[in-house]
């Protein structure tokens, strides 16, 4: 994930490992996504034919209660938001592509409760459950039942009889299957020239502690609060 001129929104390797660090860390909620789930998520939210907003999706990566987020104010809480679209932006410009975005998971250690990938295709249904209701109408009927066939073998595989004995061999191919079907319904989308996910602004203001976001504007997290009753509270 070097960054390249070409490339202007990949991560550096510094941003990657970063942002890994802080979705663990005590900056972020307990049950904030971890990376493997995030890339799940956002490459369901990508899916969408339908553009799904930033403050629809952005609340979900820090608590599975979006209403009720709370995590500390300050550099770190920021940082985390400023990677968090960082990462959305590369999977935006990479996904669909050749040679591009690929599904990203943890290994796998003796003793751990779950199985690899188990945490990625987690994100991923996250992700689908925020397309609208009505996706549907702005596709043909045969686009609308391709995508649907191909969502089911993403998911499929992973709710079979034979998942829980399935290797970790089979499960990464399962990953990259899903991978290039994500990608091949990203291309469908640009294909049909539909509206596709922009990269968004990443970049705090630089300014002294007391110029941010104005105490009544919404909190750049997204959890639609007000500034002064968020990250500004301590502020």
């Amino acid at each position: 994930m070097n960054n390249d001129a070409e490339h202007p929104h990949l991560m550096s390797d510094e941003d990657f490992e970063a942002l890994e660090e802080l979705l663990t860390s005590d900056v972020v909620p307990e049950d904030c996504m971890d990376l493997e789930m995030l890339d799940g998520f956002l490459a369901g939210v990508l899916a969408s034919p339908v553009v799904i907003p930033t403050a629809e999706w952005l609340p979900a990566v820090w608590s599975a209660h979006a209403e009720e987020i709370s995590f500390g104010s300050g550099s770190g809480a920021q940082r985390a938001i400023r990677l968090v679209l960082a990462y959305y932006n590369e999977l935006v410009t990479t996904i669909g592509e050749e040679d591009g975005w690929e599904p990203f998971c943890f290994a796998i250690a003796e003793g751990d409760s779950l199985k690899l990938g188990e945490e990625w295709i987690g994100g991923f249904a996250q992700g689908l459950e925020l397309w609208p209701q009505d996706w549907e109408t702005v596709l043909s009927p045969a686009d609308a039942e391709a995508v649907r066939t191909d969502l089911d073998a993403i998911l499929g595989p992973w709710g079979s009889d034979a998942a829980a004995a399935a290797t970790d061999e089979l499960r990464l191919g399962w990953l990259e299957e899903a991978g290039e079907t994500v990608s091949g319904i990203v291309a469908r989308w640009r294909g049909l020239e539909l509206a596709m996910p922009v990269p968004v602004a990443v970049e705090l203001p630089a300014a002294p502690k007391a110029a941010g976001p104005g105490r009544n504007e919404p909190c750049p997290c997204g959890s639609g609060k007000k500034y002064k009753k968020c990250h500004g509270a301590n502020a």
